[in-house]
């Protein structure tokens, strides 16, 4: 059985299912066979430790509609989305037809590893479901990086998920993301129109409707917290994904706030300004993915490996579109 001690953090958890339910409390968090069992000050226990001195302690997030692998072969096409989604669908298909399976999977891997370096613990991807080839790649990466993958459309149902805010604005669609929170709809936050990295996700969510409605206090960090964490996680597993608590997943993001210091609200200094850079820690289900800012060792070889494998890939990729349908 895998154990795993958190020690000295500020930890973030939901008291019950509702609205800004947050609570805050220095405690230690003790994780075992991949569950969470006691959240107290002053647990002892004689097994692996991660210090979260001078952190905050936070739910791992569920990223929900997920471009990973989008994202990084389409090198921010997406973010013109107009232009970007003509391209999306021949780009997938040209790399199901040049890449073998090899660079598919360094490539899944390489990008959902950045979003697990922010703080991410389980992804549910959309495009992999539209190219059948690219789903076992992606497949295979989360396996080896031990994080829970579904797909959208096959394992999760696309009629229960709203639009996302960031899509609203691209669109130039009112988005009336605080009431379907308010009323248990799962709000789209997910990472694929810039980069795979959820704290940037929620940054953008959370500015996007401060814009669009002229109001800010109209979608707070908090609101974009809620939906990363607890609503997301409702597709998931309502029971096990989404917050700190016991009998939930031990699935956990540690992040440094020294360099925001003095805190006065650091839910809204993390959305607003914190970068992976800042995620200390990432746990998993119990094992620490991301150890000290850095993959753990047994993940370091396979990550190098797959980011050089990924670079020239892409460099074919590109070339081939750049003939064929750019």
């Amino acid at each position: 059985m895998n154990e795993l001690l958190i020690k000295n953090g500020m930890v973030y958890s939901y008291i019950f299912e509702g609205y800004h339910a947050i609570k805050l409390q220095r405690a230690d968090i003790y994780i075992d066979d991949g569950c969470i069992k006691e959240i107290k000050p002053g647990i002892e226990k004689g097994c692996d430790m991660l210090d979260a001195t001078g952190c905050i302690v936070l739910p791992g997030m569920v990223n929900m509609c997920a471009n990973t692998f989008t994202a990084r072969i389409t090198s921010g096409l997406l973010c013109d989305r107009r232009a970007g989604l003509k391209q999306v669908g021949p780009m997938l298909e040209l790399a199901a037809e040049i890449l073998d399976a090899d660079e598919i999977r360094a490539i899944a891997m390489s990008g959902l590893w950045e979003t697990v370096s922010s703080g991410a613990t389980a992804v549910a991807e959309r495009y992999p479901a539209a190219a059948g080839a690219l789903a076992p790649g992606m497949s295979r990466a989360a396996a080896e990086l031990g994080i829970q993958l579904l797909t959208i459309g096959k394992d999760v149902d696309d009629a229960i998920i709203a639009e996302s805010a960031v899509s609203c604005a691209h669109l130039g669609k009112p988005y009336d993301g605080l009431e379907r929170i308010l009323s248990g709809v799962n709000m789209t936050i997910g990472t694929g129109y810039f980069d795979s990295c959820m704290i940037s996700e929620m940054r953008a969510v959370a500015c996007s409707v401060k814009q669009h409605t002229k109001d800010a206090g109209a979608y707070r960090a908090s609101d974009a917290f809620y939906s990363a964490t607890v609503v997301n996680g409702r597709v998931f597993d309502a029971e096990r994904y989404g917050r700190i608590g016991q009998g939930f997943n031990g699935d956990v993001s540690v992040v440094c706030m020294d360099r925001f210091a003095p805190l006065s609200y650091p839910l809204a200094q993390y959305v607003y300004g914190a970068n992976a850079g800042d995620v200390r820690h990432v746990v998993c289900g119990g094992v620490a993915l991301k150890r000290d800012y850095k993959p753990a060792d047994y993940l370091s070889e396979p990550l190098a490996q797959a980011r050089e494998k990924t670079e020239t890939a892409i460099c074919r990729l590109w070339g081939e579109a750049r003939r064929s349908i750019l």
